[in-house]
């Protein structure tokens, strides 16, 4: 008997001739999530007839925190339908069944279990055993031993149990997965990444349909301070354990944003930030290969996310901008948010640039003309926003 982490997978299944390279990304995924967990470096992960199983190095049993760390590592890796730590023996009857005893003798000792059900399935034929006739015998078992009452639906405890044709599994919980796509698989884009609730839960949105995202944050400094970019590097970390280890380019906006200020009338001072944020974007974007770039723009959520507004703002793009929270509402938002680790940071008392020099009333339904006819007065532009660029960092590092 060997403890694993047995992992199912969903949506990949339908990927029909491109399944292959699906597979082979979220393995390498999966295998990243618990290698990047502290003394798992080793573990293996192999993939079994539509499965995965994580395994412990050296063919050694894994203990309890390991078991724990690979769940908390299949949790965080798009592409996983449910997660079980089980058991895998040899494929035989006696085994099964004992194994599966043991699987209730633990729920028992664990809390009150009034119902059980046994759930077989058995995808390899050549076991003499159909679903059906192992679900009677063990239950029978079960009820045997614990006197327990069986029940199809709604039981208290469900075992399961897999026979494949490499050997069983035997499993007492079922735990979700994330769904969603491997990252990577849907190519890259470029995430406007600010120090909000929004940009982060737009940017875990967008790795789960299988984009890898590469941030971008806009920063006024010394309008803004240093604790803000932190915050962002915080914001950045915290994502990577859904979308994989990418580090944060930071670009200082503050003399683009004090140009327009003096340049533009005030009510349009947010939608011309944004224009040069997406522009500066989406220069990052080529460089990169990008596909598109991602906000967290929702509809109506403020005075520059109306409908006139946002397609002023896609107006400046050179790529598709995807908005995946435009139909949420801010709770549905913030629920996510807690629920990914990231609304602790972003609700951390630092400003961020959009936030500079703000009107009292903002334009809600520009247009496109009279943007265009202001930003063509607008001489010295162009040049600012390459000297912010070929500025801009990772980390303390100029990479422009």
């Amino acid at each position: 008997m060997t403890n694993v982490i047995l992992i199912r997978i969903g949506e990949v299944f339908l990927k029909k001739g491109n399944r292959p390279y699906f597979l082979r990304m979220l393995k390498e995924n999966l295998r990243n999530s618990v290698r990047r967990m502290p003394g798992m470096e080793t573990f293996f992960v192999t993939p079994y007839h539509g499965r995965f199983e994580v395994t412990a190095p050296k063919c050694r049993e894994m203990d309890g925190p390991e078991l724990a760390k690979a769940v908390t590592a299949a949790t965080s890796t798009f592409g996983i339908t449910s997660i079980s730590p089980a058991c895998r023996l040899p494929l035989e009857y006696d085994a099964m069944r004992d194994a599966a005893l043991a699987e209730v003798q633990a729920a028992l000792d664990a809390g009150e279990v009034r119902h059980f059900r046994i759930e077989a399935s058995r995808s390899y034929k050549g076991f003499p055993m159909g679903s059906p006739e192992i679900n009677r015998r063990i239950g029978a078992d079960v009820v045997q031993r614990f006197h327990l009452k069986g029940k199809m639906v709604g039981a208290d405890l469900s075992v399961g149990i897999e026979v494949c044709e490499h050997g069983a599994y035997v499993f007492g919980r079922r735990i979700p997965g994330p769904g969603g796509l491997p990252v990577g698989t849907s190519g890259k884009a470029v995430l406007l990444l600010s120090g909000g609730i929004d940009s982060p839960v737009a940017g875990y949105m967008m790795a789960k349909r299988g984009c890898r995202i590469l941030p971008i944050h806009f920063h006024s400094y010394p309008y803004t301070s240093e604790l803000a970019k932190r915050k962002v590097d915080d914001l950045v970390e915290a994502l990577s354990r859904f979308t994989g280890d990418n580090p944060v380019t930071h670009v200082r906006l503050t003399d683009v944003q004090e140009y327009l200020r003096d340049h533009v009338p005030p009510e349009l001072l947010v939608l011309f930030y944004r224009r040069s944020m997406v522009r500066l974007a989406s220069r990052m974007a080529k460089l990169t290969h990008s596909k598109a770039l991602v906000t967290g723009e929702s509809l109506a959520q403020v005075a520059s996310q109306t409908i006139e507004n946002l397609a002023v703002i896609q107006d400046a793009a050179q790529l598709p901008v995807l908005r995946p929270l435009i139909g949420m509402d801010k709770v549905e938002t913030i629920e996510m948010a807690r629920r990914i680790g990231t609304y602790d940071i972003s609700i951390r008392p630092h400003e961020d640039c959009c936030s500079l020099f703000l009107p009292s009333h903002p334009e809600t339904k520009a247009r496109p003309e009279d943007i265009h006819t202001i930003e063509g007065a607008l001489t010295e532009l162009a040049a600012l926003e390459d000297a912010a660029f070929s500025t801009r960092t990772i980390g303390d590092a100029v990479v422009g």
